[in-house]
């Protein structure tokens, strides 16, 4: 097992929803070595290959890693902390049991942004997703709290191209359909 355990340092509230909480925890070893495999293995991880972190959502969740502890915000509480933290030692182990079928990469990806969901949107300004604009529509699914199929557009006959191109977005994301 590469990754042995990771240990929680640090709760507090989340800065970002009062209702949430915010963890770090330290890591069992450096893992600086297996960033450029990570980034490759979580297709929508940003590497920054100068600061040695690698930041992704999983669900609402951010995490961030570092060579040698791991924060991450939008927590629900300390039992969802402590399975977080599970799941990241579990793919970090996975990743490196993989690491030899797994072509590393320094590439730093930038994740789309309201403008490009709003690009793919029909621009009608509707109204009918509860969204004044598009463009709020827009900034809503980027932050996951709108699906793409919200959209009353989206889903109708003869969209499919804009609805793949948004479910594809909404999965580069790291959301879930």
């Amino acid at each position: 097992m590469y990754l042995e355990e990771i240990n929680l340092s640090f709760i507090q509230p989340c800065t970002t929803d009062a209702n949430r909480i915010r963890v770090v925890a330290t890591l069992s070893r450096d893992i600086t070595e297996l960033f450029p495999y990570l980034n490759t293995y979580l297709k929508t991880a940003i590497y920054n290959k100068k600061g040695q972190t690698l930041t992704y959502n999983y669900g609402p969740k951010i995490i961030v890693l570092t060579a040698n502890d791991v924060k991450v915000s939008k927590l629900l509480n300390e039992t969802d902390a402590f399975e977080t933290l599970d799941y990241i030692k579990d793919f970090v182990n996975d990743c490196y049991d993989k690491k030899d079928s797994i072509k590393p990469s320094d590439e730093k990806r930038n994740l789309p942004s309201p403008f490009d969901v709003y690009e793919v949107l029909p621009r009608l300004n509707c109204g009918k997703c509860g969204e004044a604009t598009c463009m709020a529509f827009a900034a809503k699914m980027v932050a996951g709290k709108y699906k793409p199929t919200m959209c009353s557009q989206v889903s109708a006959k003869g969209n499919e191209k804009m609805r793949e191109e948004l479910e594809n977005i909404y999965l580069t994301l790291g959301y879930e359909l």
